[in-house]
């Protein structure tokens, strides 16, 4: 059989942004997708918070309160000052993509400008994390403290019962699976081809060099094979005896019924978050689980959620639920994506590990992807997230 020149593995959004990328560069891509129950994706709530998951008052600040070694009331540890760069940069990137996919697919991934991202401070606790916060940001991101009537203006469904508020303008939302199905369909407009509900069962590997991927009985060379599995990479990455340090962290969220409009910005708390989609449901996220590949939802994590939802907006007490779900999502043990080639193995590049920043991360996690394979200068170094910075800690691990 002939090679393909790609395969990707993994039709999440890293899977199908990567594969655009390349298929955009004539490069003839094989993309194999299996619909597994729990894909980090669909445990997303879209949330484009470059500055604020680089900070903690994201998705983070709930993550931190998650930690039990936390002393209460500190602050999160912001992510490096290189992973906020590249999360603004690629942020930058949304407007021009929403447009050239809509143009090339038809596919609205729900692109919403709203006024920015919220973390509500209800505690002077929850005030001096702010604090905290607004000291380590650069002269360039910008981090507004609201009193509590300024912030009524913007929100009037919110809550009284707060001290302020801290508004990060520029924050916005898509809707993450019509992104990845847009990057998929965009994909196959440019040529890429589509191996759909087909789970790869390993990757064939001969010393140094990969040599593609197996589906069972069935092998399917490639030139340069894509570990985009999300969850499941370093399960992957394990059948061709290679040490990825990935594990499943599982997010449960919960999905109102359909609203008129509400919410005028995305909420963050410490206790959940909160985004009013384009079609009125108000979504609401999410737990951050380490409990293997259980993608079950349990009753404490969903009346946890609702009740922080409840307390942030009180109109939500009478709105019924119409979804609940949990998702996994790809953690790494020092919150950064793994990104390119492996040490001592040739033909494998790895396009995982996105944790709780993979939607906002993806337009550039995709081109500077395809840009390495293809040998293009690459718009941000992989430096900090290549996977040799584990080698240490994989070589210490197996003594």
């Amino acid at each position: 059989m002939e090679p393909h020149d790609v395969i990707v593995v993994g039709g999440g959004v890293a899977g199908c942004a990567v594969a655009y990328e390349l298929a955009k560069r004539s490069v003839g891509v094989l993309l194999i997708d299996q619909d597994l129950p729990g894909r980090a994706t669909s445990a997303s709530a879209g949330g484009l918070w470059p500055v604020g998951e680089a900070v903690g008052l994201g998705c983070g600040v709930i993550y931190h309160a998650s930690q039990s070694n936390k002393p209460s009331g500190s602050a999160p540890t912001p992510l490096p000052d290189v992973f906020r760069d590249f999360l603004v940069q690629s942020n930058q990137l949304f407007p021009a993509i929403a447009d050239e996919l809509a143009d090339l697919t038809g596919a609205n991934i729900e692109y919403a400008v709203g006024l920015g991202l919220i973390f509500v401070m209800y505690t002077p606790e929850d005030q001096a994390v702010v604090d905290s916060v607004a000291r380590s940001l650069p002269d360039s991101a910008v981090l507004e403290i609201l009193a509590p009537e300024e912030i009524g203006k913007i929100e009037p469904a919110l809550t009284h019962e707060l001290v302020g508020g801290a508004l990060l303008p520029e924050e916005h939302q898509v809707n993450p699976m019509m992104l990845a199905e847009a990057y998929k369909r965009g994909a196959l407009r440019h040529g890429a081809q589509l191996r759909h509900d087909s789970r790869v069962t390993g990757i064939r590997r001969r010393g140094d060099r990969i040599l593609g991927v197996e589906i069972g009985d069935e092998f399917l060379p490639a030139e340069t094979t894509v570990n985009a599995a999300g969850a499941w990479a370093g399960e992957l990455a394990a059948t061709a005896d290679i040490p990825l340090p990935i594990f499943p962290v599982r997010g449960q969220v919960v999905l109102t019924e359909t609203l008129p409009a509400e919410l005028n910005t995305c909420l963050s708390t410490s206790d959940c978050y909160l985004l009013q989609k384009l079609h009125g449901e108000v979504l609401i996220g999410s737990t951050t689980e380490r409990v293997g590949f259980s993608v079950a939802v349990t009753e404490d994590a969903v009346r946890s959620l609702c009740r922080g939802a409840i307390r942030a907006v009180p109109l939500l007490r009478d709105v019924h639920v119409k979804r609940i779900w949990a998702g996994l999502r790809p953690g790494t043990p020092d919150e950064l994506p793994i990104l390119g080639p492996v040490p001592g193995v040739r033909g494998l590049v790895n396009a995982t590990g996105g944790f709780r920043t993979g939607i906002v991360a993806a337009p550039l996690l995709a081109r500077i992807v395809a840009q390495y394979v293809v040998e293009e200068a690459l718009e941000f170094s992989m430096e900090p997230f290549l996977a040799a910075r584990f080698d240490k800690d994989v070589a210490e691990s197996s003594k």
